[in-house]
């Protein structure tokens, strides 16, 4: 689970750099393209109406040649052309400004991700809502494991679960050295752990799936968002194993020796 987690906040903390540095650049080139266009704005209204006064002056030091209606003429041609081109220079300073925004919105994104979060809003599934959903599915087993430990369900927990093989073996001296009623109690190692996930899970209040992804051709990882009672979210990745019965969550040996600790007194 840890690697899967890593991965994706190592891939969010590479967007990250890559986004903010566009951002920062980009930003810069369009705030100083802006004041570029707003200065020819301005040259030329200073030169269009120089040129309509130098031609009103023309107009009337030489009356034989031109007429008072082609001096007006002419300055509602320099407006009507000043017009057409401050409204082409205001487009492309909309569109500018567009692309700003868009180069600040990839930007958060990627700062989320480089802090392990999701850019997805939140929309929580209360845990009174979920189900047993089977596990043909990843979606589906997320729900049925959650919906199971969330309910202090074992059994159900037990069969959506699978030890690595390294755990395997820590899980099974774990069990070895509890009493042997306890041992009588639980049956088995893998439902020790399932009891140990449901206690987890006693504070969880809601869950979000925020996507999928193929780590092997055996095994599918997801990331959820989990809610406590305190309000608090936290994203987890998830490995599940597909299996003959569907798709089982992969338990490393690192939570079975949290386990042990937890179960020896320690944290």
């Amino acid at each position: 689970m840890n690697k899967f987690l890593a991965g994706f906040v190592g891939f969010g903390a590479v967007i990250a750099a890559g986004a903010l540095y566009l951002q920062h650049a980009t930003v810069a080139e369009l705030r100083d393209e802006i004041t570029a266009l707003r200065g020819d704005v301005q040259q030329m209204a200073r030169q269009q109406k120089d040129e309509a006064g130098r031609r009103h002056l023309d107009a009337l030091a030489s009356p034989e040649s031109q007429s008072a209606t082609a001096v007006v003429t002419s300055e509602n041609g320099a407006a009507d052309e000043q017009r057409s081109e401050l409204a082409k220079l205001r487009a492309e300073i909309r569109a500018l400004a567009e692309s700003t925004q868009d180069v600040a919105r990839v930007a958060q994104a990627a700062q989320q991700a480089a802090k392990g979060e999701s850019p997805i809003p939140v929309k929580l599934i209360p845990v009174a809502q979920l189900k047993n959903a089977g596990k043909a599915t990843a979606n589906a087993a997320v729900e049925t494991l959650l919906w199971a430990a969330a309910g202090g369900d074992v059994e159900t927990v037990a069969s959506t679960i699978v030890l690595d093989p390294s755990a395997q073996v820590k899980a099974q001296e774990l069990f070895s050295r509890l009493p042997e009623a306890t041992r009588a109690q639980y049956g088995s190692p893998e439902k020790l752990v399932a009891l140990m996930l449901a206690k987890d899970a006693s504070a969880l209040t809601g869950m979000q799936i925020l996507g999928q992804r193929d780590v092997t051709p055996d095994v599918v990882g997801v990331k959820v968002r989990l809610a406590n009672e305190e309000g608090k979210t936290k994203e987890q990745g998830l490995a599940f194993q597909k299996t003959a019965d569907g798709l089982r969550l992969k338990v490393p040996d690192d939570l079975v020796d949290k386990y042990a600790r937890q179960l020896g007194g320690g944290k």
